[in-house]
């Protein structure tokens, strides 16, 4: 196999940051099945098979623990939370990770693989995941004669410990029927028509829910949406007057600030009255001194309409301590004293709007932080953030985030929008931290809570996730969003009654929203309402022809209503998000199981293959292609398929049968003898 490609370059730079990211590994095999390298492939197989075994004892750990954390909080009633049943990585030692990182770059070194089994067998606990890749390693030829010396010694360990099984059933009789091949349907064998992939277990293994990205609504509790533009332009009317008015008696005026529109009513109020601070603090510089008696404190921070109030009133009492003065002081050496800070923010907010986002960040930063009130500066940097933010650029985005959080720890969309680009970039622990600030600043934001659900459903807090979302639909009760997530998070905790109600009030509110109407049908297929679903997932790909895996779910609800022909057309379409592989493989196993029903062999072997390419480590379906190929003659293809579907499952008793029979075919009377002996020891074990 040449690793020399850049796509397998890329798999290998990622395995490095990774080394024990079972996905990683499965694009090498994906790599090597399509430039049909079988050796390479063979052995990556095994390799990823054990990688495999590794995540899933450890998931069995994890939910071993959190059965054990509730059972011990219902019996003593304590209240610690209980452990996530969620594994987001395998801890390795140095040198593991060496082996793992040498082991993607050459598979085939029989060194490594003796190495990697023994790891398996010893410090992980896995000896039936050892003896197949000591056996790999075996059947590569090892270089040296200690390194052989070694891998046959490990064997023979590993098969000292196998204590003997039941006797073999009494209805088989040694080498009566161990010549025919083993189909698909036969020895009580379901066929994939049987499978119905579960909504919960689809939901939990794409492990993501909806993130709502738009801006949090900040301080309307007391204006309402419509009331304010009218209030804004009154403000600013004043303000005009204002500055109009000081132009007439100060030889040196502030210039009008330009405040953006784009923020909450309260956080605009602050722009104001630091402007009007300003513009005392100009005409104290020069001599003109405006006694007023108002005092911007008197009213709460939170309540705009009282602020509104008082900011109205300020002006009015400056323009009238203006209009008794007639002309301006000449003093030319006052226009030195004034400080070029005091007109900075305003070109700050015109590079921001106009898109020149650098410039801006350099002259912010060159602002002293005492020179304007912390909370305006805030203001200025979370609207640098969220400029950074709509611009793709995360990580400036967060330097300005935490700049503006530090100025003031209350800014709530600094720690919402920081949050949010944490929670995209994958760090849930800090986006969770950022969430929980927020709440702390305002409980009654229903996008945080709503975010806050679907964060903890990643984090396999699925109860959490509910609590959480349910308190987004109470404070909102027609957000389409949360009603969505919370069906997702009640999918994951199989309650599929009230995840459809939850679905159908979605639906409700956003007629045309393809989530909830693919959750809807993920949940009608696995009640085997099978119109329903049909109905369902159509729904979806006309709101959103490109929606992933809806169409590979309709294919196999056609498949299943005998409308074969139109589900291979829709599953020869059907999007795939990335990383996603079980539903399109079984979408393709559908296909070719119906196919191979039919007698379409070479239709049904394409669609194998298709399904191979999706999930290379399955060593069923490896058997069932194999079994087409031996129905069409083509021996060598069928011992290929069967040798790949034993060096995956060591203990798939029909692959074992098969290879015997297609080895005894073409003549290998000492190779079928032995694969008929291994399949006839495995039937006897219950296998």
């Amino acid at each position: 196999m040449n690793f020399t490609t850049q796509a397998a370059q890329d798999i290998l730079v990622k395995i490095e940051r990774d080394p024990a990211e079972v996905r990683h590994w499965r694009q090498l095999l994906i790599l090597c099945f399509d430039q049909k390298s079988i050796d390479t492939l063979q052995t990556l197989q095994a390799i990823t098979a054990g990688i495999e075994q590794i995540w899933n004892q450890r998931r069995q750990r994890a939910k071993d623990a959190y059965e054990e954390a509730k059972q011990k909080q219902r019996s003593t009633g304590s209240t610690e939370p209980l452990p996530s049943t969620t594994v987001h990585s395998v801890p390795l030692s140095v040198r593991q990770k060496e082996t793992f990182i040498k082991l993607a770059k050459n598979p085939q070194q029989p060194a490594l693989l003796y190495r990697f089994g023994l790891y398996l067998e010893e410090e992980f606990g896995l000896p039936q995941a050892a003896c197949a890749l000591y056996e790999r390693a075996l059947s590569i030829g090892p270089e040296d004669v200690q390194t052989e010396e070694k891998v046959i010694e490990a064997i023979k360990r590993l098969n000292a410990r196998v204590q003997e099984g039941p006797r073999k059933p009494s209805h088989i009789t040694p080498g009566s029927d161990m010549g025919v091949v083993i189909s698909p349907e036969t020895m009580g064998v379901k066929s994939p028509s049987h499978h119905r992939p579960s909504a919960a277990a689809l939901i939990k293994r794409t492990g993501r829910l909806s993130v709502d990205r738009s801006r949090l609504q900040v301080g309307q509790n007391i204006l309402t949406e419509t009331a304010w533009p009218v209030t804004q332009k009154k403000l600013d009317d004043a303000m005009s007057r204002l500055l109009t008015r000081t132009a007439v008696v100060c030889e040196t005026a502030p210039r009008p600030m330009r405040l953006p529109r784009s923020i909450a009513p309260s956080q605009w109020l602050e722009f104001l009255e630091g402007h009007v601070t300003l513009l005392l603090a100009t005409l104290e510089a020069q001599d003109i001194i405006i006694r007023t008696s108002i005092n911007l404190e008197q009213a709460p921070r939170s309540d705009v309409a009282a602020r509104t109030d008082l900011v109205l009133a300020l002006m009015e009492e400056i323009e009238q301590g203006l209009a008794s003065m007639d002309t301006a002081p000449k003093t030319t050496s006052l226009k030195a004293e004034i400080k070029p800070s005091m007109a900075q923010l305003e070109d700050i907010f015109e590079w921001i709007d106009a898109g020149a986002l650098a410039e801006a960040e350099s002259h912010l930063r060159q602002v002293r932080d005492d020179a304007f009130p912390k909370e305006q500066l805030s203001e200025v940097w979370s609207h640098l953030g969220l400029a950074f933010q709509n611009n793709h650029e995360s990580k400036r985005a967060m330097v300005a985030y935490q700049k503006a959080r530090e100025l003031n720890p209350e800014n709530l969309q600094a720690w919402f929008n920081g949050g949010m680009i944490q929670h995209e970039e994958g760090m849930l622990h800090p986006a969770l931290q950022c969430y929980l600030r927020s709440l702390e600043l305002d409980p009654e934001q229903a996008k945080i809570w709503c975010n806050l659900g679907a964060l903890q459903f990643q984090l396999g807090e699925f109860q959490h996730s509910v609590d959480s979302l349910n308190r987004a639909v109470g404070l909102k009760p027609d957000y389409s969003r949360a009603w969505d997530n919370l069906a997702g998070s009640l999918c994951a905790l199989d309650q599929l009654d009230e995840a459809e109600r939850c679905c159908l009030r979605a639906i409700n509110f956003k007629t045309d929203y393809a989530d909830p109407h693919f959750k809807l049908g993920s949940i009608y297929f696995q009640q085997n309402r099978m119109e329903d679903a049909e109905k369902a997932f159509r729904k979806v790909l006309e709101a959103n022809h490109g929606y992933p895996l809806a169409g590979h779910y309709l294919a196999i609800v056609l498949a299943r209503t005998n409308r074969l022909e139109n589900a291979m057309e829709i599953c020869e379409t059907a999007a795939t998000p990335p990383g996603e592989t079980e539903l399109p493989s079984l979408a393709w196993n559908e296909m070719a199981f119906h196919l191979y029903e039919k007698g379409e062999l070479h239709e049904a072997i394409r669609a194998y293959e298709k399904a191979l390419a999706f999930t290379p480590e399955r060593a069923v379906i490896w058997l069932d292609a194999g079994v087409a190929y031996q129905q069409l003659g083509e021996l060598q293809q069928a011992m290929l398929h069967y040798s790949q579907a034993v060096d995956l499952d060591p203990e798939l008793a029909r692959a074992w049968h098969n290879l015997g029979a297609v080895k005894t075919e073409i003549g290998d009377a000492k190779g079928g003898h032995q694969a008929l002996e291994e399949a006839e020891k495995l039937l006897a074990r219950g296998r």
